[in-house]
């Protein structure tokens, strides 16, 4: 409905501008060879035939909008409609003009000849205007696919991963509760906390920065509880920048569980996770001490680098060296 709105106000506003540009073009000729017969003066014959151009416009916008309103029209038969129309309006024209003023008429040819062509322009025009609403619309159409597949895969990848998350954070929990009560209140404040956001944001497509970096800071802070601190954590984000700007949700916590995931780390070899903020943008690095694992690889990377191409027409920029794997965010 939007696309055809939009398309209406388009032809509109196309008819208004052209009309004189069509009418400048066929009275030019006309105009120079036989001037008697169009109007007394060029800026006369102009007017009139923009006045002409303007019915010819009014003819195919009710074959367009109205007539044709489902689209079953073929463009064979829009056209052939469209000229039969235009040869009614104009042999009524010339009638009216033979019978009020017979001796200053014009050739019965003529008016025909303005007419058709003046047709064939405006056809072209919004032949063209409909085919670039329609690829819009099919680009709008195949956007919006892409997103709804996006978002089902990564609910996918939700559903996978909290089951998992949820069994080893109990476990921790259970122990701590045995051995530190104090430590096992904290972590189920954070875990608490953790578990709201993925029920009340997942739905989002973007978050603010300060919300997705609060939510990552909790998973880091549960994991290094879990993990008898292996994770070390640094953080270089300027405090004004916090709330100034939005990113995909869970685009920090993906890169931080993909680092947790793929390496071997220990307490004499920790991870060392990093996350700053330069550009307008957001460097997640972390040491490489990698582990042979049977899962899958790069599912949480592909995903969020298409999300980022829906949202900002950008994709991730990953450094993958000898000892370093950092990725570069684009805030939004």
């Amino acid at each position: 409905m939007y696309i055809f709105v939009a398309m209406k106000k388009t032809l509109f506003k196309t008819a208004l501008i052209s009309s004189p540009i069509i009418a400048l073009y066929g009275a030019a000729p006309l105009m120079s060879v036989a001037p008697e017969t169009i109007a007394p003066t060029f800026l006369e014959g102009v007017g009139m035939l923009t006045i002409i151009t303007l019915f010819i416009w009014a003819i195919n916008f009710f074959i367009v909008i109205v007539l044709d309103k489902k689209e079953t029209m073929t463009n064979l038969s829009r056209c052939l409609l469209s000229f039969g129309l235009v040869f009614g309006f104009t042999l009524c024209s010339v009638l009216i003009t033979y019978i009020f003023d017979r001796q200053n008429s014009p050739p019965f040819y003529y008016p025909f000849i303005i007419c058709f062509a003046n047709n064939a322009i405006i056809l072209i025009i919004i032949h063209s205007i409909i085919l670039q609403f329609k690829k819009n619309q099919a680009e709008h159409e195949i956007a919006q696919l892409r997103i709804s597949n996006m978002e089902a895969q990564h609910q996918q990848l939700i559903q996978q991963i909290q089951p998992h998350f949820l069994f080893n954070a109990l476990s921790t929990l259970k122990s701590l509760i045995k051995h530190n009560t104090l430590l096992a209140e904290d972590y189920l404040i954070k875990l608490s906390d953790f578990l709201r956001y993925t029920i009340y944001s997942n739905t989002n497509k973007l978050v603010s920065f300060h919300d997705e970096l609060e939510f990552t800071k909790d998973y880091i802070e549960l994991q290094q509880i879990r993990f008898a601190y292996a994770i070390q954590f640094k953080l270089d984000i300027p405090e004004v920048v916090l709330k100034q700007y939005k990113i995909p949700i869970y685009s920090l916590q993906t890169l931080v569980e993909n680092a947790i995931k793929h390496n071997a780390f220990s307490a004499t070899k920790p991870l060392l996770l990093e996350i700053v903020y330069k550009d307008k943008g957001l460097k997640v690095s972390n040491n490489k001490i990698p582990k042979h694992s049977n899962a899958p690889e790069g599912i949480g990377l592909k995903n969020l680098n298409e999300r980022y191409l829906l949202v900002c027409n950008k994709p991730i920029e990953i450094e993958n060296s000898e000892n370093e794997f950092a990725v570069t965010l684009k805030l939004i």
